[in-house]
């Protein structure tokens, strides 16, 4: 039978008993905490107690200490007791007490009673030792509100000697959070364990396991929290305590906030009766919203009556609980329950619900035995719904979908992109999204639009994008729904699509470029009736303007551009659509290919890159690798062979050339000149494909012997939170020292012509770029008027060839950041000191390195009373500025208030890059 009072109390259990008619009475327990209100510190804290009712003696006259100084006698200070008879000489004993503490912080709710039954076999003198348990909350307002797991299943189960022996607590967490389990020791005083404390599976108590195999075993399941003893060996009463621990996901981390013990005693008595057996349904995963009816099933290899019960959080849960019927009655056995659950969206959650049944049988003598399975149910948000797409001008699409039918329920709607179809089905309980494509952002679930701008460039014509909803839910549940269906569109072909870039001739200063593109298939002809002409705008670099060159307006298509220097440089190319000489629009740019050689180990890996509005990854087009076969020298494409194809969706833009291909290896003393073909295509109809595009041409040697050695890199100074501490808060510029000394040492070229220096702002695994050269004369130079501080060096040196070396080692210099706020305020508008904001003075004091501050201010209750976010402001300020009102605009009174928060530095280190902001400010009036 299950009880409800009627002040909404969860009733969790503290059980204790004893085993003969002269014993004392605690056999077990636990303590349970619920949080009352979110807006004061109250708990309700239950204990539970189990007691033999042969016993004269009563439960509850123990003391109960709250962990902040504050202790209360259970019998006289209770708000609430109950006692039930359950049977088989069990009494249940309630005590609910409520306390409210004074702050936040960690506090250890400590019961002790006097005393345990007597004759307790694994611990010396148990009528004579003290009763103790504990149960640790967190109060913190930053991580939200925090109850104690709910313990549904209560311990008086006996056992019989050589079989395996079963226990589990029926354990959930009302707030959501995961839980473990692991073995703990009987204690009688806070820290002290009971005297001469043995483990029931030593050999002095079990010789062998219910198989025959040894030896015995006791432990608990640390995810599941079956408690075995595998099995006993002698009759009598044993204890043991395991402890419940509640793990939340904090940023991105799972962190301990709380646990609680349950010390338990165990009953073996000798027995010829044999354990009853459950049959569980599978395990099931529905999405919300499914009414789940199942037949949960058992016997007894004796033919006893049983009785099945089941526990947990479904049927424990105030919002849609599971039921079953029969509900704890013997029947004869083949015996059924059914079980019924109608989910609705506020089940769904990440992890699955467990389900425990537990399954009794009725002997006609000696113990009852028992066996406790776990089921477990996964609930799942259903899919999204499109409604439909359109694309809008400026090649953007609006995206639309239905209201979520769980939008109570769930955080955010996820949008993810890729480009063409992966018309995949999600498996059985698949939820979130495969690899392959780009989350492009999210809304709230009162949104159901989104326009994908793609950064603001626009999306590519000619190219099919597809895209897919998630439904993500909140901490610390959360949870996923099941992808949406896919939906796609193509983009209008309304301008140009350059489909050529590609490299004919390589050349310091007579390369050339061959660029074609297609007109503007698409384009509303009524109102740009033509006739249309077009200029190429040619730039330097994979993407961006630098050095851009208008090459003339033309009427064609296609275009070579000469007198380049493709041997050393990257160019990117965009057509603008005329229509009779007025501009309309512009195409999306494509560069050339750029193909770099790496000796490794006497064999040369290539590795190739572009940026270009095509798919260049395509399974069905392989790139094409292509290598000299004659003269070494010539930069003629007629003297090359195909050497590799390559697909780039598994193997990606590179290709390791070790002489396989023929098998005849390198010949360290010979140079090998390549150059690549990539293949692609649009989603167009109408275009030849592959599109494909030639890179440059470009030589190497596996011969690691003559180039030059690295040279050691030196980073001289300044230090930069010496540097930044005499400068003002807005300072943005720096300067960096830096030598270097030639290195002789190994089997290198020590003919140098000069040195290259290579900077990065982006840590070790950035793109390292060319930022000076300097003779072999010099070693030593200072880099001025720098915008940041952080960034990382190497150098090379090179012979008089050309050759040069491997990289340096590499020196990397970081960003000092800083950010200190004060602890006190006085908003009483004299001017000083007005509002809580960061220092801005001295200088060693002021914000260095921010790209921005989040914090959530509350008052001791935990109630929000101040958020900002420097970021979802345009101008960013970091300094936060908070004049001592409420979200309202309302004055707060003084007092001491609770911030936490994050601030979010640039800096190259993945440990700096957030700082966790947490304190207390007082409001000063």
């Amino acid at each position: 039978m299950k009880l409800k009072l009627s002040l909404g109390i969860f009733f969790i259990y503290l059980i204790a008993g004893i085993s003969s008619a002269f014993a004392t009475h605690i056999r077990a327990g636990e303590i349970i905490a619920e949080r009352i209100s979110v807006q004061t510190l109250t708990y309700r804290i239950t204990v539970v107690g189990y007691t033999d009712t042969r016993s004269s003696v009563v439960f509850g006259p123990g003391t109960i200490n709250f962990g902040d100084g504050r202790e209360e006698q259970l019998n006289t200070e209770s708000d609430f007791s109950l006692v039930e008879d359950l049977g088989d000489q069990i009494e249940k004993n309630t005590f609910v007490i409520t306390h409210t503490f004074q702050g936040p912080g960690r506090y250890k709710i400590r019961f002790q009673e006097f005393n345990r039954n007597d004759l307790t076999l694994n611990m010396d003198n148990s009528v004579d030792t003290p009763f103790y348990v504990e149960t640790e909350i967190n109060i913190d307002p930053f991580i939200g509100v925090n109850n104690s797991p709910v313990l549904t299943i209560p311990p008086v189960d006996n056992g019989a000697v050589n079989v395996r022996y079963i226990h589990n607590p029926g354990a959930f967490d009302p707030d959501g959070d995961s839980l473990s389990y692991v073995m703990d020791t009987p204690k009688q005083a806070f820290e002290r364990p009971v005297n001469n404390y043995r483990s029931p599976a030593d050999a002095e108590f079990s010789q062998s396991q219910q198989d025959g195999s040894t030896p015995a075993v006791l432990d608990i399941d640390p995810v599941f929290g079956d408690l075995i003893w595998d099995a006993p060996g002698t009759a009598g009463q044993f204890n043991v305590a395991f402890r419940i621990q509640e793990w939340r996901k904090i940023d991105g981390k799972f962190e301990l906030i709380g646990y609680v013990v349950r010390d338990m005693q165990i009953i073996i008595e000798n027995s010829n009766n044999r354990r009853p057996e459950l049959l569980l349904p599978d395990d099931l995963c529905v999405e919300a919203g499914t009414l789940i009816k199942e037949i949960i099933q058992g016997s007894d290899p004796d033919g006893d009556p049983i009785k099945i019960e089941v526990f947990g959080e479904p049927i424990e849960i105030t919002t849609s609980p599971a039921s079953y019927s029969p509900e704890s009655k013997f029947q004869p056995q083949p015996g059924i329950v059914n079980f019924t659950w109608q989910t609705v969206c506020n089940h769904v959650r990440a992890r699955e619900y467990e389900v425990r049944v537990r399954i009794t049988d009725q002997p006609r003598s000696g113990p009852k035995l028992v066996d406790i399975k776990t089921w477990k149910i996964k609930v799942i948000g259903p899919p999204p719904v499109w409604d439909d797409l359109e694309q809008q001008s400026g090649r953007t699409v609006e995206l639309n979908w239905d209201p979520y039918v769980c939008a109570n329920s769930a955080k955010e709607m996820q949008i993810w992109r890729r480009i063409n179809s992966d018309p995949y089905e999600p498996d059985s309980c698949e939820t979130g999204i495969r690899p392959g494509y780009e989350l492009i952002g999210t809304t709230d679930m009162t949104t159901f639009s989104f326009n994908d701008l793609n950064g603001g460039e626009g999306l590519a014509p000619g190219n099919t994008y597809c895209y897919r909803l998630v439904a993500a839910f909140p901490e610390p549940r959360l949870g996923e729904s099941i992808v949406s269906e896919e939906i796609c569109i193509t983009i209008d072909v309304d301008v140009p699509i350059i489909t050529n870039v590609s490299i004919e001739a390589t050349d310091p200063a007579q390369g050339e470029i061959f660029v074609k593109w297609t007109p503007p298939y698409d384009i509303d002809k009524t109102q740009f009736p033509g006739p249309y002409s077009y200029e190429l705008l040619r730039s330097e670099g994979f993407t961006g303007t630098q050095n851009r060159t208008s090459l003339g307006i033309t009427s064609d298509t296609l275009f070579t551009d000469k007198g380049l220097n493709t041997e050393n440089l990257v160019y990117n190319y965009k057509v603008v659509l005329l229509d009779n000489n007025t501009k309309i629009d512009t195409s999306s740019a494509a560069s050339s290919v750029r193909l770099e050689p790496t000796i490794i180990n006497e064999a040369i890996e290539l590795n190739w890159t572009f940026n270009v509005p095509w798919n260049n990854v395509i399974g069905e087009f392989k790139h094409e690798v292509y290598r000299n076969r004659t003269d070494p020298a010539a930069a003629d494409t007629e003297t090359f062979v195909k050497i590799a194809e390559v697909d780039v969706t598994t193997a990606g833009f590179k290709f390791l050339d070790n002489g396989s291909f023929n098998g005849k290896p390198l010949v360290k003393e010979l140079e090998y000149c390549y150059y690549v073909v990539t293949k692609g295509a649009y989603n167009v109809a109408g275009l030849v494909y592959p599109l494909e595009n030639k890179s440059q041409i470009t030589c190497a040697k596996p011969d690691d012997n003559r180039l030059p050695c690295p040279p050691v890199l030196t980073f001289e100074g300044p230090e930069c939170s010496a540097y930044v501490s005499e400068q003002p808060c807005n300072n943005n510029t720096y300067e960096h020292d830096l030598s270097w000394e030639p290195n002789f040492t190994g089997q290198c070229d020590d003919e140098l012509s000069g040195y290259r220096l290579y900077f990065t702002p982006d840590g070790e695994e950035g793109q390292f770029n060319l930022v000076g050269q300097y003779s072999s004369l010099q070693q030593a130079t200072t880099l001025t008027n720098l915008p940041n501080y952080r960034g990382c060096y190497y150098i090379t040196a090179v012979d008089r060839s050309g050759n040069e070396s491997e990289p340096s080692n590499v020196v990397c210099v970081d960003n000092c950041p800083s950010y200190n706020l004060p602890n006190a305020f006085t908003p009483n508008g004299d001017g000083a000191n007005d509002t809580f904001m960061a220092f801005d003075n001295p200088f060693s004091e002021c914000p260095r390195f921010v790209l921005g501050v989040e914090i959530f201010i509350v008052n001791r209750w935990g109630a929000e009373v101040y958020r900002y976010n420097s970021l979802e402001f345009n101008e960013n300020d970091i300094y936060i500025r908070w004049d001592g009102r409420d979200k309202n605009g309302n004055e707060l009174p003084a007092g001491t208030y609770f911030y936490s928060g994050k601030v979010y530095f640039d800096v190259l280190d993945p440990a700096l890059k957030e700082r966790e902001l947490k304190g207390t400010i007082q409001l000063l009036r």
